[in-house]
């Protein structure tokens, strides 16, 4: 899910590193390459499915009882925790002259996809918390809401003034910061969105219990493995964690408080 073309040789190199603990372990359907998707459902939806990365929001929506929960990676980033949990930055111009969510009202947003936590939920937690400490608000938080497809695409918008503002995952934000620093230099960060959990690994409904404990033990000993490790700090992961899928619902129980919150 963080496979920006900057980074494609260290997400190769970690599939690589994958591949190998995977066979390790005795799994014996593992490819050589990963596939690079362009229907991302259709691919997590997959009966021979060994490993890929969704959002918490996909995991407890559409793709509810057609997947595993496999492990939850963590992130070494300002505002991701050693539990896996993350938030997302609130990011307005660096010249704006906004400097809190109640200066956003009225304000062009921006986010990434319909199925995004860390864009579109976040952005409605955030908006709907500024907008009940106002008695009575018959208008709409912001004029405008638009998707651009994709969190680098929803900075660039705000960093070039034809959006005010944007929630962007954190762990994107920390790898863009590094990728592109006069990109995110022209940005400002006013604030976070409640921390959920982060991005999940996730396998087939078909694997059986023996196999995900293989490749359970396969994520363990691939996050230790020091030929990794610099693969691993390219790419922010910092360890793995194994939550119970029950952690997620607190995705659910978010979206239902703010449910009835008007954005536009």
């Amino acid at each position: 899910m963080y496979d920006l073309p900057e980074l494609t040789g260290a997400t190769d190199a970690w599939w690589t590193g994958l591949a190998e603990h995977m066979r390790r372990e005795g799994i014996i359907d593992v490819p050589e390459t990963r596939l690079k998707p362009k229907e991302l459902e259709a691919h997590w939806c997959q009966r021979n499915l060994l490993l890929s990365q969704t959002c918490g929001y996909p995991l407890t929506h559409q793709l509810h009882g057609k997947v595993q929960l496999l492990g939850l990676p963590v992130y070494a980033c300002t505002g991701c925790d050693p539990d896996g949990f993350y938030s997302s930055v609130i990011v307005v111009s660096a010249s704006s002259n906004v400097y809190s969510l109640a200066d956003c009202r009225s304000a062009r947003a921006v986010y990434n996809t319909d199925d995004s936590m860390s864009g579109l939920l976040a952005l409605r937690l955030v908006a709907e918390r500024e907008a009940s400490k106002i008695v009575s608000s018959g208008s709409p938080f912001f004029s405008s809401l638009v998707r651009t497809g994709g969190h680098h695409r929803s900075l660039v918008a705000v960093a070039q003034g034809e959006a005010d503002v944007a929630c962007i995952d954190a762990v994107s934000f920390a790898l863009l910061k590094r990728i592109d620093p006069q990109l995110v230099a022209a940005v400002r960060v006013m604030g976070h969105s409640p921390k959920v959990p982060g991005l999940p690994y996730i396998t087939s409904l078909a694997r059986t219990a023996d196999e995900l404990e293989r490749l359970r033990a396969a994520l363990r000993n691939a996050m230790t493995d020091r030929t990794l490790s610099d693969v691993r700090a390219e790419l922010l992961i910092s360890g793995i964690t194994f939550p119970d899928p029950a952690h997620y619902n607190v995705i659910l129980d978010l979206e239902a408080a703010a449910s009835q919150f008007a954005m536009v």
